[in-house]
């Protein structure tokens, strides 16, 4: 038990603080408002370290990526198959929370004007900006990320002075690392302060409207965990394919519920490929990198806290806004969730690049603490799923040598 309190000690200490937070806000919520400049504080920190950390990260990881250029069609396999498996539960989940709205007519009564993109989206200028100057800053996230992908590939296929490159993104990224864990520290009283002064101006319902997302979350991964794994797993082995898999599914699972980690649970799960009889060459090349772009639980839960936000905020879910959601959630599965150490990233991302307010940060970040562990058991069991498919398509390239 003590063993399982301190993988989970961190989500827990910052829960009970914005627990505490809600309390303070709804009781005493004169106190809790002046409280609200330390919580900008901490927000103001996350975001003036934000845009060296994607692009740093971002940067590191495709250039080290790239020095497998020699295996490109199962890269590119693997990626593709990353990017499905992001967008299928990222729609479903849209579908779902919309058909089931957690807010339930709950409204969040915000003072500070709220931009509704659903109206006015211009994919131009969110995928790209019209000078350098604008990739420093927090609000063109997305074009970032793009920059920040064209310059590892260049930086990956520059030859030795490609490598001196990526050795100092690799430096760098440890020092940002180094930051952001300094960070952290801060954190259950920062969004403590700020969720307090959050609550002081909102009714006592919205705490349950938590409970009510949270459950829909719990119920949409027990199906996709079934229905979905099943699915994928028949792709990429047929009728057999579905019976290695449940019988080799359980103890990455159970692992990746225990540690809240993809890459503490990756030598159970080259364990479990190799005894569901996955070739060795496949699964030691797909499963590495499959632990930093096979998220298809983080694209879930990116998807239901788009969707809860707006229903919460009383904006219009248009059809633009379900374009942007699903690229958002495929990002967040894709790039930010193999940012290693990128806490409050994603929460940070939906809300500069919708264009939402602040105040809504630390209710993502409860709903990303309360489902954390159930989106590391998907990112995990479908791992081993990925890696049937991408055996599928390539295995004939990788035939065993006969003894």
């Amino acid at each position: 038990m003590w063993k399982l309190f301190r993988v989970y000690r961190s989500s827990l200490i910052l829960l009970s603080a914005l627990l505490l937070g809600s309390v303070l806000g709804l009781w005493l919520p004169d106190v809790a408002i002046k409280l609200k400049p330390i919580g900008q504080i901490f927000l103001n920190l996350l975001f003036m370290i934000i845009v060296p950390l994607v692009a740093v990260s971002v940067m590191s990881s495709i250039a080290r990526m790239t020095d497998l250029k020699k295996l490109g069609a199962i890269l590119i396999s693997i990626m593709a198959v990353s990017v499905v498996m992001a967008v299928i539960p990222s729609v479903a989940m849209v579908f779902l929370a919309q058909a089931f709205d957690p807010a339930q007519g709950v409204t969040l009564d915000l003072t500070q004007s709220v931009d509704n993109v659903a109206g006015n989206m211009d994919f131009v200028s969110l995928l790209t900006t019209n000078d350098f100057v604008g990739l420093l800053s927090k609000s063109n996230i997305l074009a970032l990320i793009i920059m920040s992908v064209i310059s590892g590939i260049a930086i990956g296929q520059s030859g030795v002075d490609g490598i001196k490159v990526a050795d100092l993104l690799d430096s760098l990224n440890t020092v940002i690392m180094k930051i952001i864990g300094i960070l952290m520290y801060l954190a259950p009283v920062g969004l403590g302060a700020y969720f307090a002064a959050t609550m002081a101006s909102q009714d006592a319902q919205l705490m349950t409207t938590f409970a009510r997302a949270v459950g829909l979350f719990f119920i949409a991964t027990a199906i996709y965990l079934t229905l979905g794994s099943t699915f994928y797993a028949w792709l990429g082995g047929g009728n057999k394919g579905v019976k290695v898999f449940w019988q080799h599914m359980l103890v990455p699972a159970v692992t990746a519920l225990g540690t809240s980690s993809s890459l503490a649970t990756l030598p159970v799960t080259i364990q479990s490929a190799n005894k569901m009889g996955l070739k060795e060459q496949i699964a030691e090349i797909s499963l590495p990198l499959l632990v930093n772009l096979n998220k298809g639980g983080a694209a879930m839960i990116t998807a239901l806290k788009i969707v809860f936000i707006y229903s919460l905020l009383g904006l219009e879910f248009s059809a633009d806004v379900f374009m942007i959601t699903i690229l958002i959630s495929v990002l967040s599965a894709f790039v930010i969730g193999g940012v290693p150490g990128g806490a409050f990233l994603g929460e940070i991302f939906i809300v500069t690049t919708l264009g939402l307010p602040m105040e809504v940060i630390p209710i993502l970040v409860v709903l990303g603490a309360l489902t954390d562990a159930a989106s590391t058991v998907i990112n995990v069991v479908h791992d081993l799923t990925a890696t049937q498919i991408v055996e599928r398509i390539n295995g004939k390239h990788y035939q065993q040598t006969a003894q």
